[in-house]
Order: C-alpha cells, then sequence, then structure tokens
C-alpha cells in the first residue's frame, strides 16, 4: 500500500510516517497543498491522509485533485477541527473517514488498512498462487502453509506482483509501490531486492517464479514445477 500523507506538523508528520512505515506501507510525506497537487499527478495513491489546516489553504480543496488522481484514492481526513460540523462538511467533500486530533496512531493505522483494502480490488484478504499465500490483513506470506519472514521492500514486491498475479508489472509501478519519493533508489535497488525474494521463496519451496519481461516488467507465475496457476 502506498499513502500520501498531508501534514504540516513536523512531529506528528515524522511520527506517522515511522509508525506506519513499521507496516510496511510506503508513507509519502508532503506538507503543503501545491506539493500534495504535484505527488497526486505523478502518483498513484492508495489512502490520502489529509490534515485541513495547512500552511497554503484547507486541505479540503484537494479533493477534486485527489478524485482525479491515478489511483483514485480513499481520503481520511485527519484533524483538530473535530466539532461534528467540521466532521460533515470533510464527508460531504468527499472524505471516506475522519479522525480528530488528538487520536492513537493504531487506531489511525488501523483505519488506514480499512480503507486500504477498500481500495483494492481484491475480493478477498488471502490471495494465493501456487503454494505461496499472502495475507494482505495480517502482512504475512505463507509457503505450504509455513510463514516466511520477508524484510519490508520484499513483502511489498510480492504483494504487488501476486495482487496482478497473471499480468506483467511495469518496472516503474514496482518502483511506485515500494519506494517512497524521499527514499534514496540504488540503480539497481529493485533488481537486488526481487532477487533476494526470489532466492527466499525458491529456499522455502515456493511452486512461483517472479520472471522478467525485458524492457516492460516482471509478473509471478506458477514454476514447472509448481502445476497451475
Amino acid at each position: 500500500m502506498r499513502i500520501l500523507l498531508i501534514e504540516d506538523d513536523c512531529a506528528l508528520g515524522a511520527l506517522l510516517q515511522r509508525r506506519l512505515g513499521a507496516e510496511s506501507i510506503v508513507v509519502d510525506w508532503v506538507r503543503h497543498l501545491e506539493d500534495a497537487r504535484a505527488a497526486c499527478r505523478d502518483f498513484a495513491y492508495d489512502v490520502v491522509i489529509l490534515d485541513r489546516g495547512l500552511p497554503d489553504g484547507d486541505g479540503l480543496d484537494l479533493m477534486g485533485a485527489l478524485r482525479a488522481s491515478p489511483g483514485k484514492p480513499r481520503i481520511l481526513v485527519l484533524t483538530a477541527r473535530g466539532a461534528t460540523r467540521e466532521r460533515i462538511s470533510g464527508l460531504d467533500a468527499g472524505a471516506d473517514d475522519y479522525l480528530g486530533k488528538p487520536f492513537d496512531p493504531d487506531e489511525l493505522a488501523a483505519r488506514c488498512r480499512a480503507l486500504g483494502r477498500r481500495a483494492t480490488i481484491m475480493a478477498d484478504d488471502v490471495i494465493t498462487i501456487a503454494n505461496i499465500t499472502l495475507n494482505q490483513r495480517m502482512r504475512s506470506v505463507s509457503v505450504a502453509g509455513v510463514a516466511v519472514a520477508l524484510p519490508r521492500r520484499e513483502l511489498l514486491i510480492l504483494e504487488c506482483l501476486i495482487r496482478h498475479k497473471g499480468r506483467v508489472v511495469p518496472r516503474e509501478r514496482l518502483l511506485e509501490q515500494v519506494y517512497g519519493f524521499d527514499d534514496e533508489i540504488e540503480s539497481n535497488g529493485l533488481e537486488t531486492n526481487i532477487s533476494r525474494l526470489r532466492k527466499t521463496l525458491r529456499e522455502a519451496g515456493g511452486q512461483a517464479e517472479i520472471r522478467v519481461v525485458r524492457g516492460i516488467g516482471y509478473f509471478i507465475g506458477a514454476s514447472s514445477a509448481g502445476g497451475s496457476q
């Protein structure tokens, strides 16, 4: 999942970026409306966390741009303006959820997970290919019923590929899902992570392979030993 966090409070923004990042969520954090508009033009987000009281205006002014952005994200308004009339105006403007400050970061994370599940086209929380299973709710992977621990970025790669099983995922789409725009990306960073993921799945007995379509991207499919998808 990729989230755009629009929050001008530096301490709170850093806290939320760490808290959500701990759940293998890519978080792009901006502090101004104009930066948020630019991010929405360039990237597809699953969820947007939107503060209202921003230095250059009301966060609700972004609703049109967010609804027109590539990912058609779910929107959670997070603000100190917690009066009933303020919540109503936010929801009427197009927000999917509204959370007042102060708040519990664990509750915010849970709300983001719920919105992310609603944003995806997947009907089920559990997706399987061959003997590899991804539980989107639990953020866990198993091979033939045995849990496999994956580092954050490798989990994000597998999640993106398995959500689109049977289709080639462009390299640029994988980069969007795995790296935030503040992350430093080495020239072969994605390939290195995919190589490690392949090795981990192979050593665990996984019967699906990550394959490359040169010049385009990657896809995951059942290996010859694993039978059909």
